[in-house]
């Protein structure tokens, strides 16, 4: 099973600045609606291949996700993979591009695994909220930091 959210913004803010919210792992909680805690220390800043595992409650259940950095083109591509408990996955991408008054981004979220088959019905209303809070937090982080 796999559920994706996909959401598109405009953010007044320019790609480098954008880039930077998205790769200052330290500041995730800030911003990053899936985040309950970190698992050790995440690296200060994304790089391609980093690794880092945080706390999670989806759906009620507490868990962890142990995400790899997969794509990082600096302010461009961010993306990153994860695994859960029992056989779940979890990818998130951002492309970022410039937009007349900022720029322009995408926001994609998926989910998998056969985990998620018993709450097929309640697994993507319940994404769909987390991406709202996650993508309006990234616009809260950009205008905090000016």
């Amino acid at each position: 099973m796999a559920v994706e959210i996909a959401k598109r913004l405009e953010l007044p803010a320019p790609p480098d600045r954008v880039g930077e919210v998205l790769v200052d792992l330290p500041r995730w909680p800030e911003w990053f609606a899936l985040h309950k805690g970190w698992v050790g220390q995440p690296p200060a800043r994304a790089a391609e291949g980093a690794r880092f595992t945080h706390r999670v409650r989806i759906l009620g259940v507490p868990g962890e996700i142990a995400w790899t950095v997969t794509d990082l083109d600096f302010p461009a591509r961010f993306a990153i993979k994860g695994k859960g408990s029992s056989r779940t996955g979890a990818e998130i991408a951002f492309e970022v591009s410039p937009a007349d008054d900022g720029s322009a981004v995408r926001f994609v979220a998926r989910m998998t695994g056969l985990a998620l088959k018993p709450f097929e019905g309640i697994v993507k209303p319940w994404i769909e909220v987390r991406a709202e809070r996650t993508v309006n937090g990234l616009r809260e982080q950009l205008a905090e930091r000016g």
